[in-house]
C-alpha cells in the first residue's frame, strides 16, 4: 500500500498552497518593484507562507527528532547541497559567467533545507530542558538579535534564529489538536476575518509597511529598514503575530477530508517542488522571458501572467518524474556505530 494513502489530506492541501504561494512569491520578487499589486501580493504572501511552513514542518519532525533518526536529519544537507548546485548552474548557463558560490552562506531557496536540519539538531540538544523556557528563550533570543547587523545569511543564522520559534511551536503541539481546535465554524470565520483585514491593511497602508517585508523574510536586522530605532523590536513582536495569526487562518480555511485530491497530491510532494522551482524559474526567466520579453504583453494583468508561470512550474516540479531522485536525496544511507552497552 502506498503511503501517500495513509496522510492527512488537510495538511497536504495546506501544504499544496503554501508551495505553490513559495513559487508565486519568488515569482512576484521579480516585479514587486514596478508593480504595486504585486507588491501588495508578495507582502501578505511573505506574512505567513514560511513561517507556516516551518510550524508544519515541526508537527511532522517529531519521529525523527525523537528517534534521532540522523540519515532523515542529514538528508536535510544533502537536500541544502543539491538545490545550490542546480541553482549555481542555472545561473552560470543564463549569465554566461560563473556565478559567486558560498557553500556555508545562503540568502536564497536552500536556506531552508539547512534550517531543517539546524532545528532539527537544536532540538535534540534542547530535549533535556523544560519545554515552555527553550520556547520564551528562542523568542527572546530571536528579538535580540535583530540588533546585531552580522547576524545574516553565514550558516544561515539569522533565519535559523528568527524561525525556530515556529518550528519549535510545532515540534510541541500534535497535528491532529491543532486541525481539530481550527477546525470549528468560529475558526473558520475567524480566519476569514483576519485575512481580510490583513489584505485590507497591507493595501491601505502598503506604502508605509512595505519594507517590512525584509523582516518577514527572517534574513535581515532591524538596521535593515529602522537604523538606529531602539523600539525595532516591537516591529518583530508585531511580525510573530501577525504570522501567528495568518498561519492559523490558513489551517483554519484550507479544507480536508478523506477524499485525495490532485491539490493534496501535488502537496505532498512540496519537497521537490521546493527543490526545484527556482532552477526553472531562473531557466525561464533569464532565457525564454528575457529573450522573448514575454511579460512585456502583459503588463495589463501583470498578476495573471504571474500566476499562470507560478502553476506551470508548480506542475512541472510536482510531476512523478523527480520521484526517484528525491527518494535517493531524503533517504541518505547513513550507517552510524551501534552503542556498546
Amino acid at each position: 500500500m502506498s503511503s501517500v494513502k495513509t496522510r492527512d489530506v488537510k495538511w497536504d492541501n495546506i501544504k499544496f498552497v503554501l508551495i505553490f504561494l513559495v513559487v508565486l512569491g519568488h515569482i512576484a520578487d521579480i516585479y514587486a518593484d514596478i508593480s504595486v499589486a504585486t507588491g501588495i501580493l508578495r507582502f501578505v504572501i511573505y506574512t505567513f507562507h514560511m513561517p507556516l511552513f516551518i510550524f508544519i514542518s515541526g508537527l511532522f519532525g517529531k519521529t525523527n527528532i525523537r528517534e534521532k533518526r540522523w540519515n532523515k536529519i542529514f538528508s536535510y544537507l544533502v537536500l541544502y547541497l543539491f538545490i545550490k548546485v542546480i541553482d549555481f548552474a542555472a545561473k552560470w548557463v543564463v549569465n554566461g559567467t560563473k556565478p559567486a558560490f558560498h557553500l556555508f552562506s545562503d540568502g536564497s531557496v536552500p536556506w531552508y533545507a539547512f534550517c531543517l536540519f539546524a532545528f532539527s539538531v537544536i532540538t535534540i540538544a534542547a530535549e533535556r530542558f523544560d519545554r515552555k523556557y527553550v520556547f520564551v528563550f528562542s523568542l527572546i533570543l530571536a528579538v535580540i538579535a535583530g540588533y546585531d547587523n552580522e547576524i545574516r545569511d553565514f550558516l544561515c543564522l539569522s533565519r535559523i534564529i528568527v524561525y525556530f520559534p515556529f518550528y519549535y511551536a510545532g515540534y510541541c503541539l500534535e497535528a491532529d489538536k491543532v486541525k481539530e481546535k481550527l477546525s470549528g465554524k468560529k475558526s473558520k470565520i475567524a480566519g476569514a476575518v483576519i485575512i481580510a483585514v490583513t489584505v485590507a491593511v497591507t493595501i491601505i497602508f502598503y506604502d508605509q509597511i512595505k519594507d517590512v517585508k525584509f523582516l518577514f523574510t527572517g534574513r535581515n536586522p532591524y538596521g535593515i529598514f529602522r537604523p538606529g530605532c531602539p523600539y525595532a523590536f516591537l516591529v518583530r513582536i508585531a511580525c510573530y503575530i501577525v504570522s501567528t495569526l495568518m498561519g492559523a487562518a490558513v489551517i483554519a480555511l484550507v479544507p480536508g477530508g478523506e477524499k485525495r485530491t490532485v491539490f493534496s497530491d501535488i502537496g505532498a510532494k512540496s519537497v521537490q517542488i521546493y527543490a526545484l522551482h527556482f532552477f526553472f524559474k531562473i531557466i525561464y526567466f533569464g532565457l525564454l522571458n528575457n529573450t522573448f520579453r514575454i511579460d512585456s504583453h502583459f503588463t495589463s494583468i501583470l498578476l495573471v501572467y504571474e500566476i499562470i508561470i507560478a502553476v506551470v512550474l508548480t506542475v512541472i516540479c510536482a510531476l512523478p518524474f523527480w520521484k526517484g531522485l528525491f527518494s535517493r536525496l531524503m533517504n541518505v544511507p547513513l550507517r552510524l556505530p551501534e552503542r556498546k552497552e
